[in-house]
């Protein structure tokens, strides 16, 4: 029976200390009479003077004699090393409960000492926090349920700790005939994780031979998983023991047979066994200085199998079937095992991403249809399925934004490369259009499938903001202290420089080269940059990117260059929102700073702000016009650029800027909401030039309405408001009217030509 919260909080773990060491001593007895009967016993009885039957008789016994003493050695050592192990583990594991329940206990929570089950304690909390919890009877119960299953997780991670060491305790492998039939084993491992791979190892066997687990044999497979998938021993014999990386991508086959087409009612389950055996890669996968002479030597062997398996055909049920027979390539069905996993080393992903390359690039030898299939896989219909397993590793690299930086990094000669290999040399065609008609092949072009680059895309944005795409910004480092998401790394900055250049060059020579599914993580990178991008399009234009020092991260990118990518990102409106958003808000944090005194007198800081106001807001409402004007009303419904005004709340998903209070919000809203969605009204039959016009007129009342909103809540009166005389009038409308003006009919250099 498994060991309960109350047992786990009161037995004393010393004794498997006291018993490890014991048995360590005995193991180093059983040597010494091991070498004694070696040396002094053994030795004697075989020397010359005796011949005979009774010799040979003799000598036999003496072999197995020995054999035992040096079982009963290896053993004794095997057992102290596996009670060292429980004694040291079950003792974290232990911590980290009594750890749960202390903050249980600080979150206001009565912990049950019999079951851990635990329950809001409403008379040690502030009363108005308390009252609210009397109320919401069913915010209470979420908030005990979620503290009571972090207790109980914690508990079965004791639970699945001990029951591993009791099997690997219990474990009797083969020792190869030595010794008595039934004497001491030592073959008996002194790691639990080594001990039991081999058990769990046969059970994936039994399901990849056709076979089905029983409830028990399911549930000793997931708790094996569950205690072992981080532990190197157990990883590194278990893919050794199903076969290497071959065994591995077979299993993962099987399982996704079984969990999408053949036992689709027992998809969790074999879902499950799918990611814990890509967990168990990537640590098998992991190079630890700790260990790192023998981490180089299975890890140089893995990827050597993987690089042939990688490029072997498999039997697959998501391509073949109804599909035409086909098979996938072991790096298509590996990538997809990869993306159910998490925590892959750095080292491994660059190098399975410049493998896979090497399969497919013509300039390395590769063969760019290698991944082609006959139909697509995106969405619904396969969505799960790594067809370009390219694509798919670099998505798996963004989770990883510290690897993803790396891998495109300029500095060094590789990272250059790669993102110029796959932004202008790749062959992203991986969908192949032959048809048969009778017995001959049509051929058709090949075409991307619908989500190509999804991945590429996603490891770019984490490249240039060391974030995950997607998730909440990270605030905090490390150590607890906070961070702001909108300082970057001089690497980080690297990639931005980089990419922004390159795909700039492209747009230049056609406004909609760069490619879709990238463009809103080009923007996403841009909004965590928001006091950089304003420093650069926030400028009239006259100067260097080299005179040019933005803050705080010091971006060396032209205006043109930055306008010229802005513009191709533009192409999807939901992108250009998100960087029209992400600078609206910080022309509201600076328009909400300047105060009465800067308003009446028109101060060098006033004047300022108006500039780099005025010239940001005309720079990208250029932008919109040149978009709007190019593709008219098809094209701007499809790209819902007809929508991406249509509410009133900041629509930026990432900037690093805290609104706070009503004041700048109002401020952002009106840069953002119903006078910026009445520009988008009444496009139709429009060109550029005319929209332009309509912006120089109709977009410069957005920020004169935040000035204007600003100066009266700083204590200006509507007359003062009026007075052309004072610096409000003269200087600080006519600056940010002047800027605005300039920049929407400036921008116009900086954002291409069609080709």
């Amino acid at each position: 029976m498994a060991v309960d919260y109350e047992t786990i909080l009161s037995t004393d773990l010393s004794g498997l200390a006291k018993a490890a060491s014991a048995w360590k001593k005995m193991g180093k007895r059983f040597g010494e009479l091991h070498d004694d009967y070696r040396d002094h016993v053994k030795a004697a009885v075989e020397a010359d003077s005796w011949r005979g039957e009774s010799v040979l008789a003799y000598k036999s016994q003496a072999q197995t004699t020995l054999e035992e003493y040096a079982g009963a050695r290896d053993e004794a050592r095997a057992v102290g090393a596996l009670l060292e192990e429980a004694h040291r583990t079950l003792t974290d594991r232990r911590d980290a409960v009594i750890g749960k329940r202390d903050e249980a206990v600080e979150a206001y929570m009565d912990v049950d000492p019999h079951s851990g089950r635990c329950t809001l304690n409403l008379g040690r909390m502030d009363e108005e926090r308390a009252e609210f919890y009397r109320r919401d009877q069913l915010a209470r119960g979420e908030l005990e349920e979620s503290w009571t299953n972090a207790i109980r997780n914690a508990v079965r991670d004791v639970q699945d700790a001990d029951e591993n060491f009791r099997r690997a305790l219990m474990a009797n492998p083969d020792d190869g005939g030595r010794g008595l039939a039934d004497g001491f084993n030592p073959a008996l491992k002194g790691d639990a994780g080594e001990a039991n791979a081999v058990r769990a190892g046969e059970l994936y066997e039994k399901i990849r031979n056709g076979g089905k687990l029983s409830g028990a044999e399911r549930e000793e497979l997931a708790s094996l998983m569950r205690a072992n998938e981080a532990d190197t021993e157990f990883s590194r014999t278990f893919v050794t023991s199903v076969g290497g990386p071959d065994g591995v991508i077979r299993m993962h086959n099987e399982l996704t047979d079984r969990a999408y087409y053949d036992e689709p009612g027992q998809k969790k389950h074999y879902q499950g066994l799918d990611r814990h055996l890509a967990n168990v890669v990537a640590t098998a996968t992991t190079v630890d200085d700790k260990d790192e002479a023998g981490d180089r030597k299975f890890y140089g062997q893995w990827r050597e199998e993987l690089r042939k398996a990688g490029v072997e055909k498999y039997d697959a049920e998501v391509v073949g079937g109804e599909y035409g027979g086909q098979q996938v390539r072991g790096y298509q069905a590996m990538v997809t095992l990869m993306q159910n996993g998490d925590g892959y080393d750095p080292e491994f992903l660059h190098d399975l991403a410049d493998d896979i390359r090497a399969a497919e690039d013509p300039a390395k030898g590769g063969d760019p249809d290698i991944w082609d299939l006959n139909r697509g896989y995106a969405g619904e219909r396969g969505g799960w399925f790594a067809n370009d397993p390219y694509d798919g590793v670099l998505g798996i690299m963004s989770k990883s934004p510290d690897a993803a930086t790396a891998y495109f990094d300029p500095a060094s000669k590789l990272g250059g490369d790669r993102l110029d290999y796959l932004q202008k040399e790749r062959d992203w065609n991986i969908v192949d259009n032959a048809e048969i008609h009778g017995n001959v092949e049509v051929s058709r072009p090949d075409t991307e499938d619908t989500d190509s680059r999804t991945g590429f895309g996603a490891a770019l944005e984490a490249a240039m903001t060391g974030q995950v795409p997607g998730e909440e910004p990270v605030t905090t480092d490390e150590n607890g202290n906070k961070k702001d998401p909108t300082h970057h790394t001089e690497a980080q900055v690297r990639v931005l420089e980089q990419v922004v250049t390159s795909y700039a060059d492209i747009a230049a020579v056609d406004k909609s080269a760069i490619p879709e599914n990238i463009r809103q993580n080009m923007a996403n990178a841009l909004a965590y940059y928001p006091n950089d991008v304003h420093d650069i399009i926030g400028k009239d234009g006259n100067f260097s990117s080299k005179e040019l020092s933005t803050q705080p991260n010091d971006v060396d990118v032209h205006r043109e260059t930055m306008l010229r990518f802005i513009r191709g990102v533009a192409e999807d409106g939901g992108a250009f929102r998100t960087i029209h958003d992400s600078q609206m808000e910080i022309i509201a944090h600076d328009v909400s700073s300047l105060r009465e005194e800067d308003f009446r007198r028109g101060t060098a800081k006033a004047e300022g702000v108006a500039q780099m106001s005025g010239q940001t807001m005309g720079a990208l409402d250029h932008v919109r016009a040149d978009v709007l004007g190019s593709h008219r009303d098809d094209v701007i419904s499809q790209n819902n650029w007809n929508k991406v005004y249509s509410y009133h709340t900041l629509g930026a998903p990432v900037t690093g800027i805290p609104v706070v209070g009503d004041v700048l919000q109002r401020l952002v809203d009106i840069g953002t909401g119903q006078l910026a969605e009445g520009l988008n009204n009444e496009v139709s039959d429009k060109a550029t030039e005319e929209l332009i016009q309509q912006y120089r007129r109709d977009g410069y009342p957005r920020l004169e309405s935040m000035i204007q909103r600003q100066a009266a809540q700083s204590g200006m009166s509507d007359e003062e408001l009026g007075d052309g005389r004072l610096g409000f009038q003269r200087v600080i409308l006519a600056m940010a009217k002047h800027e605005y003006s300039a920049a929407i009919h400036d921008s116009q250099g900086s954002t291409g030509t069609n080709s």
